[in-house]
């Protein structure tokens, strides 16, 4: 991989977390910036086959940290803009003493219990969603989830499809997670469940924090809502910015008050569910603290990293360890290999030519002609077992013979020389040697 290419996703994949950040509503943290230099630094470390070094990286993260600067600056901005207790105050200043209650009963409730509501159901619905999927049979493991994926390639039998999985990894993945989820909660009844439930332990919480409140008898109303921010606790995150509305109303009858914010807060409970009746799936995703998607992706495919030569996925699991393997290598024309002299895409497997006298070159050889045997060299994460005697899959045989004239094309090459006997494999075969490859019964 180029490092145009390395730049290029990594600037995507910190758009993809300053969007999910924006798309939040929450107010800017510092641990943003920071999450993002992580978050680069990680991607680096994952291309260390690429030399970098700090001219590429310092501009590099000056680019990246500048544009979400600029996006972090304009959501603090609007998030003061609408949290701005002092700008409902003006907004409301003189009312009798009835009025008064109720007016700040209900505005207390929209402007600071309802966004701590949904924050809080928006913060527990990531993991809930993680934790149904796991449920199913093509998350439980790594191997289950490879298994299915190249399964639904083999059921749609779309050449395309085959292509983006084999070149662009991590986003045909990435979109298979999303449809996959999508799927499982589109009928909106286990997701609105979820939401559901937390929600009426918001609404718990909040009734036991404004009896409680009562049972102090401070006379004094800012107190009170003090006393209720603090009941709350963790749970659901009032700024306490939130207090300073209320210096107007430090004499207004506490009772009436709670009366008030009581009846509000049954109001709040019947509109947020409603609104979680009619949004979209679509729209729940983008909000949430947790992306099911990104956490799913990263524990499904580990480190993510493929072979060089066919693009085969490491199995070592996690992303914290330091050499990467698969157990079974594809044909390596799926991997875009061609031979020198005819320009044919490469039946062969990595297996054998390593233990071959055959040599290779590439973008990280320089151009230049090196030895299959000391591959190590070039790629020194990578630890392809020599065995002479291994082949293909079937299932890997019948992709690369249906579509030899497609990915010729794609690949700017000439269509790999076919044996017979791959021709007759059918996609019952294929599927055959899927559930073997991976102990399917």
């Amino acid at each position: 991989m180029t490092l145009q290419k390395i730049a290029d996703r990594i600037v995507m994949d910190c758009k993809e977390i300053v969007a999910d950040k924006v798309e939040r509503k929450n107010d800017y943290h510092d641990t943003y910036i920071q999450e993002i230099l992580h978050l680069i630094d990680e991607r680096l470390q994952n291309n260390h086959n690429v030399k970098t070094d700090i001219k590429f990286e310092v501009p590099l993260k000056q680019h990246i940290c500048g544009f979400a600067a600029r996006q972090f600056q304009k959501m603090h901005e609007d998030f003061l803009l609408k949290n701005d207790p002092y700008r409902c105050l003006n907004q409301n200043k003189v009312f009798h003493k009835r009025d008064q209650c109720q007016k700040k009963a209900k505005e207390f409730t929209e402007q600071y219990l309802r966004p701590a509501v949904e924050d809080f159901v928006k913060r527990s619905l990531g993991p809930d969603i993680i934790g149904e999927m796991k449920t199913r049979f093509e998350f439980r493991s790594q191997m289950f989830f490879q298994y299915s994926v190249l399964q639904d390639l083999l059921r749609k039998q779309e050449f395309d499809d085959y292509l983006n999985y084999i070149r662009k990894y991590d986003d045909y993945i990435k979109n298979w997670i999303h449809t996959q989820i999508a799927e499982h909660f589109s009928n909106g009844s286990t997701l609105f469940e979820f939401e559901v439930q937390h929600l009426k332990s918001s609404i718990s919480s909040i009734n036991i924090a404004i009896n409680k409140a009562k049972t102090k008898k401070s006379g004094n109303l800012k107190t009170f809502v003090e006393n209720v921010c603090q009941k709350l606790g963790d749970k659901l995150v009032i700024s306490q910015d939130a207090l300073g509305a209320f210096m107007i109303l430090n004499n207004a009858d506490q009772e009436q008050f709670a009366h008030w914010l009581t009846e509000c807060v049954k109001d709040m409970e019947q509109d947020l569910r409603e609104k979680f009746k009619e949004t979209s799936i679509q729209m729940k995703l983008k909000s949430l603290h947790v992306n099911p998607q990104r956490e799913l992706l990263s524990q499904m495919i580990g480190c993510g990293k493929q072979c060089p030569f066919c693009a085969a996925p490491c199995e070592a699991g996690g992303r914290g360890h330091t050499e990467h393997h698969a157990s079974l290598h594809r044909p390596q024309g799926l991997g875009r290999y061609i031979w020198d002299g005819t320009k044919k895409l490469v039946t062969d497997i990595c297996s054998s030519l390593v233990i071959s006298d055959m040599r290779f070159r590439c973008a990280a050889t320089n151009g230049e002609w090196h030895p299959y045997k000391r591959y190590t060299e070039i790629y020194p994460d990578w630890k392809i077992a020599p065995d002479a005697s291994l082949q293909a899959t079937d299932y890997w045989k019948y992709v690369l013979a249906k579509f030899n004239d497609k990915f010729a094309e794609a690949y700017n090459a000439k269509p790999a020389d076919i044996p017979l006997t791959w021709k007759m494999i059918t996609d019952k075969k294929a599927e055959d040697s899927l559930k073997k490859t991976f102990n399917i019964k």
